[in-house]
This record gives structure tokens, C-alpha cells and sequence, in this order.
């Protein structure tokens, strides 16, 4: 389901079993379309969250997206943008989602890490409102991950808790200790074709990550070691 439809459902009346499917359209927007086409395909709806960049907004991708019933969500990254001026930052926030809601029904939204900046665009909402603003709920702040299973694919990887700056819930190393922890897409399967993976959970993805072609494959994956290196030693001095 979308994380609009999560959000929707009464607690009493969440199925016994369901996923949150969510993709993060950091860059590549075009990875992100062959993603939501071959959902479709399958019949599945999933949220994505595109960045107010040039590397992620595409007006024409945003449109197909949502004629094949996905839902358009706003990865925000103000914040960051505007150098931690809160009021600059809101102004954004605000033009971005008007932009946004020209061309799509937006009503989530959910941070961008920016793992390169010490600030967290989150910090915004400790002086303004999201919902003063039509939303109806952010990944961060609106989903019982207590009884919500987490999963990203952050740090090229479904473990990577220690080269993740933000992408990541409290509740997360709780699910883990549980013994809910898995590397590889392999392992996922495994797990899901065993019936030991949760029966509640978010599945988060970078369609940029994703290819069937062997270059592009590869040059993630030289490029993403790269940057797990530097993440890692930065989580290190925090």
C-alpha cells in the first residue's frame, strides 16, 4: 500500500499483512519510472518521494506516476537548502509543495537526508507544522515503527545502519535485536518465502541504485563503498 493509504486506516482495521512500499527519487528519475511500471504491472501501489531538484523533478515522470495510482510525496530537504534560516526554509517549503500540487495530489512528505550537511531538515517542524500546510503525514514522525517494521536500502545495502546518517527510525535496532536483520535482496526472500519476514513493514528504495544494466550496476557499486566509507567515519564523530 501507499503511506497516504497507511496513514488512512484506523488502527483496528490494519490488515494482519501488508507492506509500505516507498521509493526515494534522490536522482535518476527515469529508474524510478521503470520502477513504478513494472509495479503496476504487478498491480502494486507505492509512494514516491521526489526532491524540488533538477536531478529529481521531472513533471512529465510525476504525471505518469500518478495516472498508474501512485502516490506523489515531497522529500524535502528545505532546511539544508536555506542554510538552517528556518523562515527562508518554510518559504520554500511552502513555493515547492505549490509547485508540486499544480500536477499532483501531494499530501506526505518525508525528509532528505543530506548526509554530506550537519543540519536535518526535520528540525524545521520544532518551530512550524507540516499539517498547517494540507499534510497529512511524514514518514518520520507518523508511522508506529514499533509495530511498523523498517527496512532501506540506504549504503547499497538492507543493513546499513552504520553508514546511515538519517534514514533511519529509533525503533530500528530494536527490530534487530529481534533478530530481524537482513543483507542481501536474497535474504529478503528467503525470509518472505520461509514466513519469517515481519508482517508489518515499510520497504524503503533509491531507484537509482537499481539497474539491469552491468556498467551502471557497477559503478553504483564502486561509488557507493566510496561514499559508505566517508558516512561511516562521520557517524563515528557524531
Amino acid at each position: 500500500m501507499t503511506f497516504r493509504r497507511y496513514l488512512s486506516i484506523k488502527d483496528g482495521d490494519m490488515p494482519e499483512k501488508f507492506i509500505v512500499m516507498r521509493h526515494d527519487v534522490d536522482k535518476k528519475p527515469g529508474n524510478s519510472l521503470k520502477t513504478a511500471e513494472i509495479e503496476h504491472s504487478k498491480g502494486v501501489k507505492a509512494t514516491y518521494f521526489f526532491r524540488m531538484r533538477p536531478c529529481s523533478y521531472d513533471e512529465d515522470i510525476v504525471r505518469k506516476m500518478q495516472s498508474l495510482g501512485h502516490e506523489i510525496g515531497y522529500h524535502y530537504e528545505d532546511l539544508v537548502l536555506a542554510n538552517g534560516d528556518k523562515a527562508k526554509a518554510i518559504g520554500h517549503f511552502a513555493e515547492s509543495l505549490q509547485t508540486m500540487r499544480a500536477i499532483a495530489d501531494v499530501k506526505t512528505i518525508c525528509m532528505h537526508g543530506s548526509p554530506l550537511s550537519g543540519i536535518d531538515s526535520k528540525d524545521l517542524w520544532s518551530d512550524y507544522d507540516y499539517k498547517d500546510y494540507g499534510i497529512v503525514g511524514d514518514t518520520f514522525f507518523d508511522a508506529d515503527y514499533k509495530t511498523l517494521f523498517y527496512i532501506t536500502d540506504t549504503g547499497r545495502m538492507w543493513n546499513g545502519h552504520e553508514v546511515s546518517r538519517r534514514d533511519n527510525v529509533p525503533e530500528q535496532m530494536e527490530w534487530v535485536g529481534k533478530g530481524y536483520a537482513y543483507h542481501s535482496t536474497a535474504d529478503i526472500i528467503e525470509a518472505l518465502d520461509n514466513g519469517s519476514f515481519p508482517h508489518r513493514a515499510m520497504i524503503t528504495t533509491h531507484p537509482q541504485r537499481w539497474t539491469d544494466n552491468g556498467f551502471a550496476w557497477l559503478k553504483e557499486l564502486v561509488l557507493q563503498n566510496a561514499k559508505n566509507v566517508v558516512k561511516r567515519a562521520m557517524n563515528k564523530r557524531r
